[in-house]
C-alpha cells in the first residue's frame, strides 16, 4: 500500500537523480517537460508578476519560467534539502529554500501566483496544504491519474479532482497532460529508443505518443483563484 514518504527518502532519490536521471536532466529533456509547459502556459494567461513554487524539487520548472521570463521573480521551496541544493545549482535566477508545504510561514512573502506540481498526491494532509494558500492568489497545481509507491492518492477523471479541490478555487479549469513514455525525452534518446524498438510496435506507439491519456498516464492540471471562503 502506498504511503507518505519522509524528506530523507526524497533526499536519497534526488541524490541519485531518480529514474534515468530525470531530476537532473535539462528541463526540455525531462519527462516532466509537458507538465512544466502546461503550468507555464496557465500562468502566462494571467498577469503574473511573482510566483511561489510549492515543492520545487530540483528546480526544473523554475528554470523554464526564468528562461521564458528573464528577470521574473520566482521563489521555490521543498522539504528535501538535497532537492533545494540541486535547484540552486541549476539556476541562480530563482530563490530556493527548505520548507514544508504544511507550514504557514513559508507563504509569508508576497506572491500573486502559486505553483504546486507533483506534491498534493504525496501528502496525506493535502487539504491542509491548500488551506494555507492565500485568498486571491492564482494557483496552478497538478495531480496524477496513475498510482505510484509514494502516491497516497490518484484521480480517475476531472470530476474527482474537482470534488476534492473545487471548493477552494474560483474560475477553476482542469486540463489533461499526457505523461511521456520515456523519462528522457531528448531528441537523441527518443531516436535511440525508436531504433531499438522498431520491431516492437506496442513500445514504438508509446514512444511516439500514440497511447491514450488513460493508457499512458498523466496529470490533471488545475488552475483557479484561491477562494476566500473555503
Amino acid at each position: 500500500m502506498a504511503h507518505e514518504w519522509a524528506s530523507d527518502q526524497y533526499d536519497a532519490v534526488y541524490a541519485t537523480g531518480g529514474e534515468e536521471g530525470i531530476y537532473d536532466l535539462p528541463y526540455r529533456h525531462s519527462g516532466y517537460y509537458p507538465l512544466f509547459k502546461a503550468v507555464a502556459d496557465a500562468l502566462e494567461r494571467r498577469a503574473t508578476a511573482s510566483v511561489l513554487e510549492v515543492g520545487c524539487g530540483t528546480g526544473g520548472f523554475a528554470h523554464l519560467w526564468t528562461d521564458r521570463h528573464p528577470g521574473a521573480l520566482i521563489r521555490g521551496f521543498d522539504f528535501s534539502p538535497v532537492a533545494v541544493q540541486r535547484a540552486a545549482r541549476r539556476t541562480s535566477a530563482a530563490r530556493f529554500f527548505v520548507g514544508d508545504a504544511r507550514d504557514s510561514s513559508n507563504y509569508a512573502e508576497p506572491h500573486d501566483a502559486l505553483v504546486c506540481t507533483e506534491v498534493l498526491e504525496h501528502i496525506e494532509e493535502d487539504l491542509a496544504v491548500v488551506r494555507q494558500w492565500r485568498p486571491g492568489t492564482f494557483c496552478v497545481c497538478s495531480v496524477p491519474n496513475f498510482p505510484a509507491e509514494n502516491h497516497v492518492r490518484h484521480f480517475v477523471d476531472e470530476a474527482e479532482v474537482l470534488q476534492r479541490y473545487g471548493e477552494f478555487f474560483d474560475g477553476t479549469q482542469v486540463r489533461r497532460v499526457k505523461k511521456p513514455y520515456l523519462y528522457d525525452i531528448s531528441p537523441a534518446n527518443v531516436w535511440r529508443q525508436i531504433r531499438w524498438n522498431r520491431y516492437r510496435p506496442r513500445n514504438l506507439a508509446k514512444i511516439v505518443g500514440l497511447s491514450s491519456f488513460d493508457d499512458a498516464g498523466g496529470w490533471f492540471v488545475l488552475a483557479g483563484t484561491r477562494r476566500a471562503t473555503a
